[in-house]
C-alpha cells in the first residue's frame, strides 16, 4: 500500500479527539516506562484506586464527581494506555502528557496502515482499537484492511482488534458486519472457528439471540 498522505493522517487523529471529546472519553498512549509515574501522578491528585488487576499493570481510578481513569502497561504494545473519561478528566490528561508525552495518533494511523509490515501494523491496529470510541468509515476501512491481509496471523491478530474496538465503542453491530464478512472469506478453520468465537462473544455482548449452530 503506498504511502498515506500526511494531511489525511491529521485529518483522522483530529476526527478521533472530536468522537473523544464529544463522549467526553479520552484514550492516549504514553510511553510504557511513565506506568509508575503515571499511577502516583492519578493517586496524587486525589484519585483513589478502586481496583486492580493483571498482577498491578491494569489500576482503575474514579472518585466522586465521575473523572475515570484506566492506565494499563501494555508489553506488547510498548506503552501506557491511559483510559480517561469524566468531563474533569481533561485536566489531569493534559498534565499526563505534558509530563511523559504521547504517541501521536496520526502515526499510529500511518503505521496501521502500513500492511507490508505486518507485525507492526498489527500492533498499531491494536493501539487504535484501545482508542476508538466510535465507529466511522475510517475505523471501517482500517479493519477490512487488515482482515483482508494475506497473512492468517495478521487476520487473526485484526479479528482480535476489531471485538476490542467494539468493547471500547460499546458497539457491536459494525464489528459483527465485519467479522461476518471476514468468515465468509476464511479458508483457515482454526481461524475461523476464532471468528465465529468472537461474533458469539459480541452477540452475546450486544444482546443479540445466539446462534446455537453457527
Amino acid at each position: 500500500m503506498g504511502k498515506v498522505d500526511e494531511a489525511a493522517l491529521k485529518k483522522r487523529a483530529r476526527a478521533m479527539l472530536v468522537a473523544m471529546t464529544e463522549r467526553e472519553h479520552w484514550v492516549y498512549a504514553l510511553p510504557r516506562e511513565a506506568f509508575a509515574a503515571v499511577r502516583g501522578r492519578l493517586g496524587a491528585e486525589g484519585l483513589a484506586e478502586v481496583e486492580v488487576g493483571d498482577e498491578g499493570r491494569v489500576v482503575r481510578f474514579g472518585e466522586d464527581d465521575g473523572c475515570r481513569f484506566v492506565i494499563l502497561e501494555s508489553e506488547p504494545l510498548d506503552a501506557t494506555m491511559v483510559d480517561a473519561s469524566g468531563p474533569d478528566a481533561v485536566r489531569l490528561l493534559k498534565v499526563l502528557v505534558d509530563e511523559h508525552g504521547f504517541l501521536p495518533q496520526s502515526v499510529i494511523w500511518e503505521t496501521a496502515l502500513d500492511v507490508g509490515q505486518p507485525k507492526e501494523a498489527s500492533l498499531a491496529l491494536r493501539m487504535l482499537a484501545h482508542m476508538m470510541v466510535a465507529w466511522d468509515e475510517d475505523f471501517v476501512d482500517v479493519f477490512l484492511l487488515h482482515l483482508a491481509s494475506p497473512d492468517p496471523v495478521a487476520r487473526h491478530e485484526s479479528v482480535m482488534a476489531v471485538s476490542l474496538a467494539s468493547m471500547v465503542a460499546r458497539d457491536v453491530a459494525p464489528a459483527l458486519k465485519l467479522l461476518d464478512e471476514a468468515k465468509s472469506r476464511e479458508r483457515y478453520p482454526k481461524l475461523a472457528d476464532t471468528i465465529t468465537e468472537a461474533v458469539r462473544a459480541l452477540r452475546e455482548v450486544g444482546g443479540y439471540p445466539i446462534d446455537l449452530i453457527s
